[in-house]
């Protein structure tokens, strides 16, 4: 991991300086040139209790949830998924800052909470990719916030997932539900607090349900969510 950061940073200081996504030469400072940067689609008018792309109005999401509200400001495509895609699985964390801000200047937060809780993975997950993607976007968000807020709310990484029954990439949002029941668990107590779940990708809401029923039984009084990217319904994405 640390002679990737390495060789990240002696490009960057060395050689030219190129678009993450396209290669073609850009500014020093930039880490995308501008065709790249205007060509990432955001996600508009999204379902304020599942994320979900142009339903905010239609009243989409009629189902009870402890969710209070989910923010995904970007949608997972193009060079927003590429992105994430070599950040989170090919070990290239030096760009959690760079998605951080996009998903902050597509989905601002204003309002303040007493701690920000990253969806966790189960242990063996952790182990084989080396670090928790939820918990790097956490700590990276937590400072951002601190700059707004003078005092950063702190991390809580205190879930613990155990492993899934099944492999969910393939399955509908009921059977997510169903896969995702009981996984995750925590000791500690989160009484009268408001929470805000941190995660990458929205596929269809079931682990962000999962984690905040958890976090309600800890005595959170309030659970949001805020999320990079929500994945269009045709997609299938491998979110953990």
């Amino acid at each position: 991991m640390w002679l990737h950061q390495l060789a990240q940073t002696l490009q960057q200081d060395f050689l030219p300086s190129h678009c993450l996504t396209c290669h073609i030469a850009c500014e020093p400072a930039d880490l995308l040139c501008s065709s790249c940067l205007y060509s990432i689609r955001r996600n508009p008018w999204a379902c304020q209790r599942c994320g979900q792309p142009g339903t905010a109005l239609t009243g989409h999401c009629r189902r009870t949830t402890v969710l209070r509200f989910v923010l995904a400001g970007l949608e997972y495509s193009g060079v927003t998924r590429d992105l994430i895609h070599r950040w989170k699985f090919h070990g290239a964390i030096e760009l959690s800052h760079l998605l951080v801000q996009l998903g902050l200047k597509a989905a601002p937060i204003t309002r303040r909470y007493h701690a920000l809780v990253p969806v966790p993975m189960h242990w063996r997950g952790r182990w084989v990719r080396g670090y928790n993607q939820s918990k790097l976007l956490a700590q990276v968000l937590s400072k951002e916030l601190g700059l707004q807020h003078r005092t950063p709310p702190p991390v809580a990484d205190c879930l613990s997932a155990s492993s899934r029954a099944k492999a969910q990439h393939h399955m509908d949002r009921a059977q997510r539900i169903i896969n995702s029941q009981g996984r995750y668990t925590t000791k500690k107590s989160f009484s009268g607090q408001s929470i805000l779940i941190v995660d990458d990708v929205i596929t269809t809401g079931a682990t962000l349900e999962a984690v905040a029923e958890t976090l309600v039984k800890a005595g959170a009084a309030r659970i949001d969510a805020w999320c990079l990217a929500r994945a269009p319904q045709i997609q299938r994405v491998n979110t953990r």
